[in-house]
């Protein structure tokens, strides 16, 4: 059932990458992009699933070697903890 009384809502869809391994600087982007849409007046703005953190498309992290284990561990430093029911 449609509701008589509809809204519309102004969204933001971002396609764009995150700073690999560097949180904050991907986190500086993230505000530089929420702020451009707030002045375009919009109400919701949506980013990559991945966009904190960035997606390791490539990257085999069952590779045990130095070079592998580095790629794991930059990878997870660059992980945040987001706070709920797990």
């Amino acid at each position: 059932m449609v509701s008589a009384m509809s809204s519309t809502i102004r969204a933001t869809v971002v396609q764009a990458s995150s700073v690999f391994y560097d949180t904050p600087a991907t986190l500086d982007k993230a505000d530089k992009f929420l702020k451009e849409a707030a002045e375009l007046g919009s109400q919701l703005v949506v980013f990559p699933e991945a966009f904190i953190g960035g997606y390791p498309r490539g990257y085999n992290f069952a590779d045990q070697s130095p070079r592998g284990k580095e790629s794991f561990r930059k990878y997870h430093a660059s992980a945040i903890n987001v706070p709920g029911a797990t």
